[in-house]
């Protein structure tokens, strides 16, 4: 924080730049770690877009979307979440959070997002007092499972879609609490109480990054933990092999595209290949070079014997890492080509965490309408699984 504050000083009324890089995937990451949109809950709510625009009734829309969802209505619809702004419980909160935020600050030290509920309190009132009518808050909306969201559209999975929210439906789906509530059976019957959406999230969100069933299973124990619940190691087996068992009935087609692509990599690199490259529907070239590496034995003073990889020293490829790699790295290929569509044809500021978008509320359903009909050039008009294969 005093490192954050400091960057603050520097820069205070000042406009500053972004530089901006691309990693091997094409995925895009600011430079500086600091006051960045891909900063902390406390960094990002200091940062503001210097291009204001003229607030509109709907961009006023989005402000209260954002308002809601760093409170706590992040599952909610639009409709809900402009509704909780306008109970006049919630109005009264807002208002003295904005004129003494030290004062009350019991009534938003626990939201979901402090600080940006913060920031977003105080656009939301100058807006509306008439203080003024141009707005710089960078609102935010970001994919529902984008992993999911992807694997569903290379394997062309409709149940899989309308889950993640790709398919339209009257309310927002939730693929944590479905396969929360498929497994339910098969979790051991004094953890069921306890067995919610919140227990799967992470392992059902990790799942198609190729995560394992050991780090499923710390992720179910910390969750039980939370909720000041020990579980054993046979019932965490238990838990992941439900969680698993759920996915392949939930959403087939994206555990069969995964298994695919596993499979297809080991004949690919048994054949002698050493690196894996493919162009995403933006024309970005992915090149990925996994390899065993050199190791040695040193002991030292404070940290006693550990090894240490030798750099450059090259001793072979690794087929286990390519395997274990290939589906998250193509996922995560898609989903930066799909923001290369998007943010293309915007011309509005805009800033990315990762399958997340950020632009000024006037802008919000530009931008969103751009990124759904990317998603649809996506896999309407071009076929990434088959470019993917072709290029093994």
């Amino acid at each position: 924080t005093r490192m954050t504050m400091e960057v603050v000083r520097e820069f205070k009324d000042k406009v500053y730049y972004i530089p901006w890089s691309f990693d091997y995937r094409g995925r895009c990451y600011p430079i500086p770690n600091l006051l960045t949109p891909q900063d902390t809950d406390f960094g990002k709510s200091l940062i503001l877009f210097n291009e204001g625009a003229e607030i509109t009734e709907k961009g006023l829309d989005w402000i209260k979307f954002q308002l809601a969802t760093t409170h706590s209505l992040s599952k909610g619809t639009m409709e809900e979440r402009l509704a909780w702004v306008s109970k006049p419980l919630n109005q009264d909160l807002v208002f003295r959070v904005v004129k003494d935020p030290i004062k009350w600050i019991a009534d938003w030290e626990n939201a979901d997002e402090p600080w940006l509920f913060l920031a977003c309190a105080n656009e939301y009132v100058s807006l509306i007092t008439g203080l003024t009518s141009i707005t710089h808050l960078p609102v935010a909306v970001d994919a529902t499972c984008s992993g999911l969201q992807i694997l569903a559209g290379l394997a062309k999975d409709a149940s899989t879609a309308r889950m993640v929210n790709v398919l339209g439906s009257e309310k927002p789906q939730d693929a944590y609490a479905t396969i929360a509530s498929r497994s339910m059976e098969a979790i051991p019957e004094r953890l069921r109480p306890y067995w919610d959406r919140k227990t799967t999230k992470r392992s059902v969100m990790v799942i198609p990054y190729n995560a394992k069933p050991y780090s499923n299973r710390s992720y179910i124990r910390e969750a039980f933990k939370e909720k000041g619940i020990d579980v054993s190691k046979e019932e965490l087996t238990a838990c992941v092999s439900a969680v698993r068992a759920a996915m392949n009935v939930v959403v087939p087609g994206a555990m069969e595209v995964m298994k695919w692509i596993e499979k297809q990599i080991t004949k690919y690199i048994k054949s002698g290949a050493e690196e894996v490259k493919w162009i995403t529907p933006s024309g970005f070239p992915v090149t990925q070079r996994l390899m065993k590496r050199e190791t040695t034995r040193i002991r030292t003073q404070l940290m006693g014997e550990c090894r240490m990889t030798i750099a450059g020293a090259e001793i072979g490829v690794d087929l286990k890492h390519h395997k274990n790699a290939t589906a998250p790295n193509l996922i995560h290929s898609l989903d930066a080509s799909i923001l290369h569509l998007s943010t293309v044809e915007f011309h509005d500021p805009i800033a990315l965490i990762h399958d997340s978008v950020l632009c000024r509320a006037t802008d919000m359903c530009k931008l969103s309408t751009l990124v759904r009909k990317s998603y649809m050039t996506l896999f309407a008009e071009h076929e990434p699984l088959t470019d993917f294969a072709l290029a093994i």
